[in-house]
């Protein structure tokens, strides 16, 4: 395909080079800074979190519902443990495993649950327990 010229460019080259220089130097301009821009501060790495421990703390940490929950389970194998003797002692079977399961429940460490009316029955579910080892343990 061809094109021909239709236009004249005589009278329109001159003003287009001027508008091309004056688009140039505006252009220029433009790079240059016009004030200096502070960058964004600069932020330190949070101390800490990198490190093992830091990230087990943040396992551990539970809510109080977690708590109760694990308060409560340790409770219930108490009492099965109790219920294990019990049934031992009825039927005359040798109670030393089931002892040794009370005795091992009874050293673990006991959480706080926040609830003081089950804290109440775990003492005494405790207490309980640490009277059925001391009579068990004079035989």
């Amino acid at each position: 395909m061809r094109i021909d010229k239709t236009r004249s460019t005589s009278g329109k080259s001159v003003a287009r080079k001027t508008s091309a220089t004056a688009d140039a130097s505006a252009f220029q301009s433009s790079l240059k800074p016009v004030e200096t821009v502070q960058g964004p501060a600069v932020t330190t790495a949070s101390a800490g979190v990198n490190s093992v421990a830091a990230l087990m703390a943040l396992q551990t940490a539970d809510d109080p519902l977690e708590r109760r929950k694990r308060v409560e389970r340790r409770g219930r194998q108490l009492l099965d443990a109790l219920d294990t003797l019990k049934l031992d002692m009825l039927e005359e079977r040798d109670a030393r495993t089931t002892l040794m399961r009370l005795k091992s429940l009874l050293e673990t460490a006991r959480e706080d649950s926040g609830d003081s009316e089950l804290e109440a029955l775990i003492d005494h579910v405790e207490l309980r327990a640490e009277v059925e080892l001391a009579k068990l343990s004079r035989r």
